[in-house]
């Protein structure tokens, strides 16, 4: 009997190998989470990307469906009708769904500093003899007079960099209204001398016309520009309450990617190709990696202070909320706010 015993025993040893290729464990199924954004190849929204990419949503159990807004200014639409889980929103949208108390709940920053910066032609650098050993209000002063190209609603912005050197952008420089699509060509023509623009029009005249970066303000170079609050990822108060745990889970899930983006920026470029996201060439991928790298907080937390300085900074669409009668508190979901360095 004992003999009989030793033998089974081993025959469980050598051919337990055997049985589990036979029959492997069947994985366990992922829950789906719906995320709805403006645009499927905007780069602003890179830590979103990098997660979808690196397979960040998938550790968490959850398999991501991403879902295009029917137009930009659209988007948490299908949030808000229930046919999205979660959804992307900048602050033009999340100010004008404040000021129409719209039940939603932001719980993840993605970007705090300001993604749109400003560059000038090579030949008016080099005729002008700007370079990266100048103080940013000596960068600035270099420029005056000079034509600068951006889009209708982002003034501003550059405003307030303009005033941290103690300058007047109206008038210490031209400003011309450039829509996006435009703005590469009017650079390269010479019908404007400096651009202040975001991703891809950002990324294509540094590589393709090896513009100059005058004002890095996705670096943190201005105070007024940083540590905001500026893209975040926002539920509604019904799906917080019925799905906390999914909820959760895309938390960590965006946690980990802002900790690729600043630990291992080759990984999160590897990480945004294979999430589909980029269409540009590898190089201008990189270099615009490399200017928002520094962009992206280093955990999800939502600003209040933030949220309230964006209602200066960013148009709010249909309207921006007034701060004195709204509270900016009752729009974020505190409870996924907490212990938010630990992904």
């Amino acid at each position: 009997m004992h003999k009989i015993v030793t033998w089974l025993a081993m025959a469980a040893f050598l051919f337990a190998p055997l049985a589990g290729n036979a029959a492997p464990a069947a994985p366990a199924e992922r829950q789906p989470v719906r995320i709805e954004v403006p645009s499927t190849r905007n780069l602003q929204f890179i830590t979103l990307w990098v997660a979808v990419g690196a397979g960040f949503f998938q550790q968490e159990g959850l398999e991501p469906r991403i879902l295009a807004a029917a137009a930009p200014r659209n988007v948490g639409a299908l949030l808000l009708k229930g046919d999205a889980d979660v959804a992307l929103l900048p602050p033009p949208m999340f100010l004008g769904m404040m000021a129409e108390e719209k039940p939603i709940l932001l719980f993840a920053s993605l970007l705090a500093n300001e993604p749109i910066n400003l560059v000038v032609r090579k030949d008016i650098a080099d005729a002008r003899k700007i370079g990266t050993g100048m103080s940013l209000n000596a960068r600035l002063r270099a420029i005056s007079g000079l034509r600068i190209g951006l889009a209708g609603e982002v003034a501003p912005r550059l405003r307030a960099l303009f005033a941290s050197a103690g300058m007047n952008a109206d008038k210490d420089a031209q400003l011309v209204t450039v829509d996006g699509p435009n703005q590469v060509q009017a650079l390269a023509a010479g019908s404007i001398d400096a651009l202040f623009a975001h991703t891809p029009y950002l990324e294509t005249v540094l590589v393709k016309q090896h513009a100059f970066l005058v004002a890095d303000n996705s670096a943190g170079e201005v105070a007024s520009l940083s540590e905001g609050q500026i893209h975040a990822l926002a539920t509604t108060r019904a799906e917080a309450a019925a799905k906390p745990e999914l909820i959760a889970g895309v938390r960590r899930a965006v946690a980990r990617a802002l900790n690729l983006i600043h630990s291992d920026p080759k990984a999160a470029v590897d990480a945004i190709i294979a999430s589909g996201a980029a269409g540009g060439e590898r190089a201008e991928l990189e270099t615009i990696i490399e200017i928002y790298g520094p962009a992206v907080p280093l955990t999800p937390q939502i600003s209040l202070a933030g949220i309230e300085r964006d209602a200066a900074l960013y148009p709010a669409h249909p309207r921006a909320p007034d701060f004195a009668h709204v509270n900016a508190a009752d729009y974020v979901a505190r409870a996924f706010t907490q212990n938010s360095a630990n992904p």
